[in-house]
């Protein structure tokens, strides 16, 4: 039962830890950087910590270019080059140990505990995407998003205002 309860716990504390939607900061643990690279194409990257999924850091890219691209009058945009420069880390718990001992005459009795040592593997997921915009639909084959489509979507999924 105590295992149970800390595992929810647990959960609940690393779920509550993952990088939020807001322009980045290293102090916050992320967040989402672009720059214009033309009139109608910028490059957005998500910069997420070691308790956000790589899905949900894609979704953040993908919601920071649609609000990009309404921001600057566009209504769609069509995501060009994509990379993933996800990096990944890992911490080793400190490791402690306790022994007791117990004599009685001629007889010492004793036991040693070890406790930490365990090593936490983080993944920090950062995606990037370089979209173009347009006001009108475009006619050419490929997924043309509708920015505002997105925005909406994503932020009801995410539970963003």
């Amino acid at each position: 039962m105590k295992r149970a309860v800390t595992t929810i716990s647990l959960s609940f504390l690393l779920f509550g830890c993952a990088t939020s939607y807001r322009p980045y900061s290293y102090f916050a643990g992320g967040g989402w950087k672009d720059v214009q690279l033309a009139e109608s194409t910028f490059k957005v990257t998500f910069e997420a910590n070691g308790y956000t999924s790589k899905t949900t850091a894609t979704d953040m890219a993908l919601l920071r270019s649609a609000d990009l691209a309404l921001a600057n009058g566009f209504k769609y945009f069509v995501i060009g080059a994509v990379s993933d420069d996800s990096r990944t880390g890992a911490y080793t718990s400190p490791t402690t140990t306790t022994f007791n001992a117990t004599t009685q005459g001629n007889t010492t009795r004793g036991s040693v505990q070890t406790y930490g040592g365990q090593t936490y593997i983080f993944n920090f997921p950062s995606p990037t995407m370089t979209i173009s915009c347009f006001t009108e639909k475009p006619s050419f084959q490929t997924t043309i998003y509708d920015a505002a489509l997105i925005s909406k979507s994503m932020r009801a999924q995410y539970g963003i205002r």
